[in-house]
């Protein structure tokens, strides 16, 4: 989930952290090698963004791992990470918004490879998604632009145009699907889908779906589902689904979701009416009313996520978003098994 314009202007008014002073890298310990890596959003204007990472050896959290391996800060408000493979070796790219740069990590060792400045002229295009394709990343820039990085230099060699404010982005079939929330223009949100050729990286279309969307994901039928967030006010939250043969919405669903993760032919989200987390068959496009998971004990629900190897899902709580986030663990029928605590506002996993 995004940060709202409401909560930014409560983390507003919270005092800036000071900066770490510049300990020398060094390489990625054993103990970094059988857990989850999290990658933590930190506070808005407070550039306080940081990795930390979970030991199922151990099972503790370290903190702050970006700052001591690299000798600095990770920067402003870290919205996304992904992990890739180029030319066999692996890396990982994080999209740090308010400072907008693309962070190009070596996997392995977390060092960093190159901070990639992503501005127009001296404003900045506030990068708030990652995507891999063809040995090329893909920044989905919530100034309505997508910067297409050379991997090979790691350098911005284009600039697409697409809608207001993008959120999101999903790859089927060749072609970018980016969803533009018009978030800043409230209450003309934009209501578009944004397609990319990535062969010819232009745009081949764009159509319309529903008021503010902003995730996306796809299924094993690369069949696309979004969720439009409404206007938080009368016009309610739900979940579209689109064919990409024709670019098109073939369904809606009533379903007042913030949140979801795609395993096995089911979409797992979050409801917000019932606070619970909930199954939706992509097959037979069937929503489970049952709740699986019941985080009404939860604060504030700040992401969700699969861990596809395991079959495990995690669900990040950020607790009033000034402590620590708590990141709990489920098995697919719903059961916890356990629980850590990560960093302040935890956004994204990955599983090592």
């Amino acid at each position: 989930m995004k940060l709202k314009l409401n909560i930014l202007l409560i983390m507003f008014i919270l005092g800036m952290t000071s900066c770490k002073k510049d300990p020398k890298p060094e390489p990625l310990s054993a103990d970094f090698e059988n857990g989850i890596l999290c990658l933590n959003e930190g506070l808005f204007q407070q550039n306080n963004a940081t990795l930390s990472f979970y030991s199922k050896d151990s099972l503790k959290t370290t903190s702050n791992i970006f700052s001591s391996i690299n000798g600095r800060g990770l920067g402003d408000t870290a919205n996304d990470m992904i992990f890739y493979f180029y030319l066999g070796k692996p890396y990982i790219a994080i999209a740090v918004d308010v400072s907008s740069q693309v962070e190009i990590l070596d996997a392995l060792t977390l060092k960093s490879v190159k901070q990639i400045p992503i501005f127009n002229g001296t404003t900045a295009r506030e990068p708030r998604a990652l995507t891999y394709y063809n040995n090329f990343l893909y920044s989905i820039n919530f100034d309505g632009t997508v910067s297409q990085i050379d991997l090979s230099n790691n350098t911005i060699i284009k600039t697409i145009q697409c809608g207001q404010n993008p959120d999101d982005a999903e790859i089927v079939n060749d072609k970018l699907y980016v969803v533009n929330s018009g978030g800043l223009n409230y209450p003309i949100y934009d209501s578009t889908i944004t397609v990319i050729d990535l062969t010819s990286n232009s745009v081949s279309t764009t159509f319309q779906t529903a008021i503010n969307c902003s995730g996306i994901i796809k299924d094993t039928e690369n069949e696309l589902y979004v969720i439009s967030r409404g206007d938080y006010n009368s016009i309610q939250p739900k979940l579209l689904k689109i064919n990409p043969s024709t670019n098109q919405v073939s369904d809606s669903y009533a379903i007042e979701l913030t949140a979801m993760t795609f395993y096995n032919d089911f979409i797992y989200l979050y409801n917000q009416t019932d606070q619970g987390i909930h199954k939706f068959n992509t097959i037979t496009d069937t929503y489970d009313s049952n709740v699986l998971i019941d985080c009404s004990g939860f604060q504030n629900l700040y992401s969700l996520e699969i861990d596809a190897n395991s079959g495990l899902i995690y669900v990040s709580d950020a607790n009033g978003y000034t402590v620590s986030s708590t990141v709990k663990c489920y098995d697919l029928n719903g059961n916890f098994k356990y629980e850590f605590t990560s960093g302040l506002n935890t956004r994204k996993l990955l599983f090592r």
